[in-house]
């Protein structure tokens, strides 16, 4: 197998928590209508990897007892809200079965696209960046693939992540997670290595990515702590922390990243070069 880069360029978009099933996520549509005009000349499709079912699936006899036992209908609709988002948060915590099935219909997801050869970046928001970081380093220590120099191996081609909770403590994913394109022995040589890019945005505000439930202003400096270009680089990752002014506050700000032009901006020129 191998991609053909001059093929139809398609984003896979990864969603982050939310409410209803996976026939309610509709991101990818908005994104293919927001980056039209900044791709202009450019021919690209966009895809989803949906995961809410699974979720709900799996958190369905927790709403069962909390409705039954609230005796409110009313009460019992908002425990079960509350449940799906905090339920979404665990199950990629613990790591358990349910994180591996989705983790499994990732890496299908990806591998389908592969096999079709075509060049797949990856746009994932919020609680999606962390199955999206795990899923692509799970590809990347497949040594048949992610070959070094060889793009055309390459079953990702780029990462974008909108939101992350990617620098907390709670998810403790860092360098020593990621995977390395450089063979053994191997340096990177500025002018001929070809890196894998990773664009991370946040806005300051955002209460996913400080963590802080009032959304007191974050330092971008825990990111860079973490995926510091001395670590990362030679392991041949192109990581690039993006600070971005929504100008919404809070969890609008968090929701803010699917029409604001400096992101699509970016999503865009990795698309270009890729």
């Amino acid at each position: 197998m191998s991609v053909d880069l001059n093929l139809t360029k398609k984003i896979l978009v990864v969603h982050g928590v939310q409410t209803g099933t996976d026939a309610d996520q509709t991101q990818n549509v908005d994104l293919n209508a927001s980056l039209s005009k900044f791709l202009v000349g450019i021919d690209y499709s966009t895809d989803i990897f949906t995961y809410e079912d699974i979720n709900d699936q799996a958190q369905a006899i927790y709403k069962r007892i909390v409705s039954a036992l609230s005796g409110n209908p009313i009460t019992g609709m908002v425990a079960s809200v509350a449940i799906d988002l905090a339920g979404d948060v665990l199950i990629a915590l613990r790591e358990g079965s349910v994180y591996d099935e989705i983790i499994g219909k990732l890496r299908a997801k990806i591998m389908a696209s592969f096999e079709k050869g075509e060049p797949l970046f990856i746009v994932a928001h919020s609680l999606g960046t962390i199955y999206a970081f795990d899923a692509v380093n799970q590809i990347m220590k497949d040594r048949d693939l992610f070959l070094y120099n060889r793009k055309n191996t390459w079953p990702i081609q780029g990462l974008v992540t909108l939101g992350s909770p990617i620098s907390l403590d709670l998810f403790e994913r860092d360098f020593s997670k990621m995977a390395s394109l450089i063979p053994e022995g191997e340096e990177v040589d500025d002018d001929n290595t070809q890196l894998f890019p990773w664009q991370n945005y946040w806005d300051p505000t955002d209460p996913v990515v400080s963590g802080s439930v009032a959304g007191l202003p974050w330092s971008e400096q825990s990111f860079k702590k973490r995926f510091a270009d001395e670590k990362t680089y030679p392991l041949g990752w192109d990581v690039m922390p993006r600070s971005v002014i929504t100008g919404k506050a809070h969890i609008s700000a968090h929701m803010a990243y699917w029409d604001d032009a400096f992101v699509l901006g970016g999503i865009a020129q990795m698309l270009r070069r890729g």
